[in-house]
C-alpha cells in the first residue's frame, strides 16, 4: 500500500512539473485548472501514505504479530485512577518468550486492579513486565453504542490487557520523555496550589480543569451541568484559554517593543509560554490550533507580515496532521476547527446586522453573534457525536462570560504569586466565583426544556444538515434563485428523512437482547413505545451506555424500565421474571429457580433464555421445554457458556451468546 501511494505521489508529481514546463508553450494557461487538481492529486495521495506509515499495526515487528510471555512497556499518559482500576497507555517495548526475546512496538491499554491501601502506582515514563495477556478492544455490540474501539483505534491503540497489581513489576522509573514528565509533575504541584488555597474540592477540581486541563477529579454532576447547558468547551482546554494566557503575556512583555532585539525577545518569550502552556495542558488538538495560529499572528507581527485568518487556519490544519495524521478523526480537532471557521465567517455578519450605541449592550451582542456563530457551525457534528441541543447556549454562555474570564486570570495568579499571605484571599475569591458560576448554570440546567436529548442522526442526515448550513451562508453573499431553490431542496428531502425514521419506529415491533459483560437486559419495542426488562438500575453508567442509545435511535428514550425480576403486564406483554410473553412471542427464562424436568408435561417457547448458572443440561431441559433457539445471557460463568455451545452444536440447536458478541434482535 505504501509502495503504490508513492508510486501515485511520484507520478502525480511529474505531471506537474510538465505542467509547468509546457505552461506557455502549449497555452496551459488555459487550463489553470489541471495544476490545482494535480495537487490536491498530490495531497491526498501524500496524506494516505503518512496515514498508513504512521499506523503501527502494519509493521511486522508489531506485538501481535510475535508469540510472547510477558511485554516490556512503557507508561505513554498520565495514568488515571477511578473506581479502584488505574488505566493509562502504554508502549510495548520488547518482548520475552521461553527461548528469546527481541524489540517490539505497538500500543496497548492497561487497566490495573489496584486495592485502596496502595500508594505507590505506576506514573508516565515507568517501565513495566506485565504478562503477555491482551484482547482485542471490543467493537459495540448493542443499537446506538458508544464505539470506543473507533476512538482508541484513532490513537492507535487496538488492544487492552486487564491484569491485578501482583502481575507487574516496575523495572525502571521516569524513563518517558524528560520535557513531559517535567510538564506532569509540574502540573500536579499547580494542581496541589489550588487543593490547598480553594476551600471547596469540587471548585478545585474545576480549576485545575478550566486552566490546567486536567478533569480527573472532576464531579460527575458539575460535568452534566456544562454539558446540558452548551457550556461544555470552557472545561475543555481550548482556543480562549491560549487567547487569555496570550493576552496576560502581551501585557505582561509590553515594554519590550523598543527595538528589534528587544520585538524578537518578546515575541519568542510568548510563543515559548504559549507552547509550554500547552504542554502543561495536554496537548490537546484545540489548543495546538490556538497556539500554532497565535504562533503565526505573533512572527508575522514581528515581521511586519499581512495574515489571512483562512490561510492561517488551513497552515495550522496541515502541521496538526502532518504531525499526527490520525488528528483528522478526532472530534476535538473537528469541533475546533468548525468552531473557528463559524466565528471568522458568521460573527461579523451576524454582529453588523444589528447595531446598538449603548457599549454594554454592544459588547454583549457582540458575546451572543459570537455565541451563535459557533455554534451554528458546530451543531451537526455536536448532534451527530452527543446526540443533545441545549436550547439555552446563548443564556448561560453570556451570563458565564465574566466569571470564566475573572476565573482564568484570578487562577493564573495563583499559579504566579509566591506569597502565601496574599494567595489566601484570592484562593477564597476564586473559590466563591467558581461556586457562583457552578450555581447559574445549575439553575439554567434546570429550568424546562434546557436541553433537547436523544436526538439521533446518521450519517447522510448529518450531510444534509451541513449541506443546508453552507448554502445559506453561500446564500447571504449571493441571491441566486438556484441557491435558494437548492436549500428548500434540501430541507424537504431531510424533513422527510426525519418523518420516514419517525414512521418507522411507530410501526417497529421488535425484541433487543442486549450485549453485556455480567448483566441481562430485554427490550421490547412496538407501537413507538418501549419496555426494558433488566437487572440493572437507570441511573447506572452501563444503562446509559448500552441500553439508552437503542431507546433514542427507536425515538422513545423515556421508555419504561422495569427489573427483570418484577412483574410486569400490559395490552401486548407480560412477564413474571421467568416467562415472558410479547405478542405472540414466548421467552422461558431458565434460571436456579426453576426446574420443570420433573414437572411430566411439556412447555412450547420460541426462546430458551439461560440465566444465572442453572444446573441442568440441554438434554433435560428439552424433555419439558420445547424451543426453537437457545440464548445465554452474560449472567452466567464462561465455562457453563463453553459447555452449553458444545452441547447445542452435538444437537444441532441454534445458540447465540450474549457476551462480547452482537445483540440478538427478533422482529415479530
Amino acid at each position: 500500500i505504501i509502495q503504490w501511494g508513492s508510486e501515485l505521489c511520484l507520478i502525480a508529481l511529474g505531471f506537474l512539473f510538465l505542467f509547468l514546463i509546457g505552461y506557455k508553450r502549449y497555452t496551459l494557461y488555459r487550463s489553470v485548472w489541471i495544476p490545482g487538481l494535480i495537487i490536491h492529486m498530490y495531497l491526498f495521495t501524500f496524506g494516505y501514505g503518512l496515514t498508513v506509515h504512521v499506523s503501527e499495526r502494519f509493521e511486522p515487528d508489531h506485538f501481535s504479530l510475535l508469540k510472547a510471555d510477558s511485554f516490556l512497556v512503557r507508561i505513554q499518559n498520565e495514568p488515571k485512577l477511578s473506581r479502584g482500576i488505574l488505566r493509562f497507555e502504554a508502549e510495548v517495548i520488547r518482548i520475552y518468550d521461553a527461548k528469546t526475546d527481541r524489540d517490539s512496538k505497538g500500543k496497548i491499554q492497561i487497566a490495573v486492579s489496584l486495592d485502596s491501601t496502595d500508594r505507590s502506582m505506576p506514573e508516565y515514563g515507568d517501565m513495566m513486565l506485565i504478562p503477555a495477556d491482551y484482547q482485542v478492544i471490543d467493537p459495540p455490540y448493542n443499537p446506538g453504542e458508544f464505539d470506543y474501539k473507533t476512538l482508541l483505534g484513532n490513537r492507535q491503540i487496538y488492544f487492552q490487557s486487564f491484569i491485578r497489581r501482583d502481575q507487574f513489576l516496575i523495572l525502571a522509573w521516569n524513563t518517558g520523555n524528560p520535557i513531559i514528565s517535567f510538564a506532569l509533575i509540574l502540573r500536579k504541584k499547580l494542581i496541589s496550589r489550588y487543593n490547598a488555597y480553594l476551600p471547596d474540592q469540587d471548585a478545585a477540581a474545576l480549576a485545575s480543569a478550566l486552566i490546567l486541563g486536567y478533569r480527573a477529579d472532576l464531579n460527575k454532576d458539575i460535568i452534566e451541568a456544562y454539558s446540558k447547558t452548551g457550556t461544555m468547551h470552557v472545561l475543555s482546554v481550548s482556543g480562549m484559554h491560549v487567547g487569555i494566557v496570550f493576552l496576560v503575556l502581551s501585557v505582561l512583555l509590553r515594554p519590550f517593543g523598543q527595538n528589534k532585539f528587544m520585538i524578537l525577545t518578546r515575541t519568542l518569550s510568548i510563543i515559548s509560554s504559549i507552547w509550554f502552556y500547552s504542554l502543561i495542558t495536554g496537548f490537546s488538538s484545540p489548543v495546538c490550533r490556538a497556539a500554532l495560529m497565535i504562533s503565526f499572528v505573533v512572527s508575522g507581527k514581528a515581521l511586519n507580515r499581512n495574515q489571512n485568518t483562512y490561510n492561517l487556519i488551513a497552515i495550522s490544519a496541515f502541521f496538526l496532521l502532518l504531525n499526527h495524521p490520525f488528528y483528522l478523526f478526532d472530534v476535538g480537532f473537528q469541533l475546533s476547527y468548525l468552531a473557528v471557521c463559524g466565528l471568522v465567517y458568521f460573527h461579523p455578519k451576524l454582529y453588523h446586522s444589528l447595531y446598538f450605541k449603548n457599549r454594554v449592550i454592544d459588547y454583549a451582542w457582540s458575546y451572543c453573534a459570537l455565541s451563535i456563530a459557533a455554534q451554528l457551525a458546530t451543531f451537526p457534528l455536536s448532534l451527530y457525536y452527543f446526540h443533545q441541543f441545549p436550547l439555552y447556549f446563548l443564556l448561560s454562555n453570556l451570563l458565564i462570560v465574566l466569571p470564566v474570564t475573572i476565573i482564568m486570570y484570578a487562577g493564573i495568579l495563583i499559579l504566579i504569586i509566591p506569597f502565601s499571605a496574599v494567595l489566601r484571599p484570592i484562593g477564597y475569591f476564586l473559590n466563591e466565583v467558581i461556586n457562583l458560576t457552578n450555581r447559574i448554570l445549575f439553575e439554567i440546567e434546570n429550568l424546562p426544556f434546557a436541553s433537547v436529548s436523544g436526538i439521533r442522526i446518521n450519517v447522510f442526515q448529518l450531510f444534509l444538515v451541513c449541506a443546508l448550513i453552507l448554502l445559506l451562508a453561500f446564500l447571504t453573499r449571493s441571491r441566486q434563485k438556484i441557491i435558494a431553490w437548492t436549500a428548500c431542496s434540501i430541507g424537504l428531502v431531510l424533513s422527510v428523512s426525519f418523518s420516514v425514521n419517525d414512521i418507522l419506529n411507530l410501526q417497529r415491533n421488535e425484541l433487543i437482547f442486549y450485549s453485556l459483560r455480567k448483566n441481562t437486559a430485554i427490550g421490547y419495542f412496538s407501537d413507538g413505545r418501549g419496555l426494558v426488562l433488566t437487572d440493572i438500575e437507570p441511573s447506572d453508567r452501563l444503562y446509559s451506555f448500552s441500553i439508552k442509545p437503542a431507546l433514542e435511535i427507536r425515538g422513545d428514550p423515556e421508555t419504561l424500565i422495569q427489573k427483570i425480576e418484577n412483574p410486569v403486564s400490559g395490552e401486548q406483554y407480560w412477564s413474571d421474571s421467568n416467562f415472558m410473553q410479547f405478542g405472540k412471542f414466548k421467552i422461558l427464562r431458565w434460571n436456579k429457580n426453576i426446574n420443570l424436568t420433573n414437572s411430566g408435561y411439556e412447555l412450547n417457547v420460541d426462546i430458551l433464555l439461560l440465566s444465572g448458572n442453572p444446573y441442568q443440561k440441554l438434554i433435560d431441559i428439552r424433555t419439558c421445554v420445547a424451543f426453537k433457539a437457545i440464548l445465554i445471557d452474560a449472567t452466567n460463568s464462561d465455562y457453563k457458556i463453553k459447555g452449553w455451545l458444545s452441547e447445542a452444536s452435538k444437537l444441532n440447536i441454534p445458540c447465540h451468546v450474549l457476551k462480547k458478541s452482537p445483540a440478538y434482535i427478533v422482529k415479530l
